[in-house]
């Protein structure tokens, strides 16, 4: 059986036939919604309210996933992530033994653009089923936005590429340079779109602010004013405050469930350490950012995929080097985890905040 990285997925007759269904069929489905689709990354949320208003449902639409209406609107969306960010449409050659009548488009960039370190890191990361390169079910995701409760679900899907910036330059680049996959698909002038589009970059930004504002008064709260200046150095200030608030909390006995906690990515076990509801904590995490931006020339990324927190009550924390992906990427909380671990028993994973930002070298 064959796989995605088989040169097959890429030029097959399935997946031929398909693009040119939703290719023909786009003009007329595109003046039956109204006309002026662009191609934009900012035109996912009208197509989302398109195919709402054509089935207001999930399974309506499911039901009607191979009817010319949805494969046109699908064939439009994935077209947004190959003109803004030179993915590529994949198809198996061959009908799925458990769905033979459905066809599964895909979306993925290119490995071929990858060097040789980003292969390597992607390689161990799909051995160990942990990795983040950008993959789209086209024909899924569409079906799914017919749920209301799925609204900026499409927009949500252009996230994944944030972390893979430079990849995303030259899979513009290779496919600017070759004929198109797909007759008459070429990247768009000025792409790619946003890197950090809808709700989640507001929530980061918000949440960014927030922790802002408090930030001088919690710097006078641990009586390190004026010392907390967003420098490496002080990073080791900060572990100090920290483990100060351990004991002042009565956790020092429960510290093994960090370990717990960095393995299996559990931001709360049952009766364990709940750190982030801890003000001290919530904005440690928010310093050891910003002094990973400050020092290192970071960003600040939104990860929804990120488990280190809960996505129910704060966005989810990343930095990212400019001017690349993040790989590594640095990990806030986990880096807070080691830092509180026993600093005289080498296997015990202790590692000191400041090291932490080698994640970004």
């Amino acid at each position: 059986m064959t796989s995605i990285d088989d040169p097959e997925w890429l030029d097959n007759p399935r997946l031929n036939e398909w693009l040119a269904l939703g290719r023909d069929g786009f003009p007329a489905w595109a003046e039956l919604t109204g006309g002026g689709w662009d191609f934009t990354t900012g035109s996912l949320p009208r197509l989302e309210q398109a195919v709402r208003g054509r089935h207001p449902d999930w399974e309506r639409a499911d039901a009607a996933r191979d009817e010319p209406f949805l494969t046109a609107a699908t064939w439009y969306f994935g077209e947004v992530h190959v003109r803004n960010y030179g993915a590529l449409w994949h198809c198996s050659p061959e009908p799925q033994p458990h769905a033979p009548d459905r066809i599964q488009p895909l979306l993925r960039l290119p490995k071929e653009v990858l060097d040789e370190e980003e292969a390597e890191e992607l390689a161990e990361a799909e051995e160990l089923c942990e990795d983040d390169f950008p993959m789209c079910n086209a024909l899924g995701m569409v079906v799914a936005v017919a749920d209301p409760a799925a609204a900026g679900r499409l927009l949500e899907t252009l996230e994944g590429y944030a972390y893979w910036d430079s990849v995303v330059d030259r899979a513009l680049a290779l496919a600017a340079g070759r004929p198109a996959q797909n007759p008459g698909s070429r990247p768009l002038p000025g792409g790619p779109g946003p890197l950090d589009p809808g709700r989640p970059g507001q929530d980061l930004a918000h949440w960014l602010a927030t922790r802002e504002e408090a930030f001088g008064l919690w710097a006078r709260a641990t009586g390190l004013d004026g010392r907390l200046d967003f420098s490496e150095r002080s990073l080791g200030l900060l572990e100090d405050v920290l483990r100060q608030r351990i004991d002042t909390l009565g956790l020092g006995d429960r510290l093994d469930h960090m370990a717990a906690v960095e393995r299996y990515r559990i931001a709360h076990l049952p009766n364990a350490i709940r750190l982030f509801e801890d003000p001290v904590f919530d904005c440690a995490l928010w310093y050891l950012g910003e002094t990973a931006c400050r020092a290192r020339g970071a960003r600040w990324i939104p990860l929804r995929c990120n488990n280190d927190v809960d996505a129910e009550t704060r966005p989810e924390l990343s930095v990212a080097r400019i001017g690349r992906r993040i790989g590594p990427r640095l990990e806030l909380t986990a880096a807070v985890h080691r830092c509180l671990r026993d600093r005289t028993d080498p296997s015990d994973g202790y590692g000191p905040l400041r090291e932490a930002l080698s994640a970004l070298d």
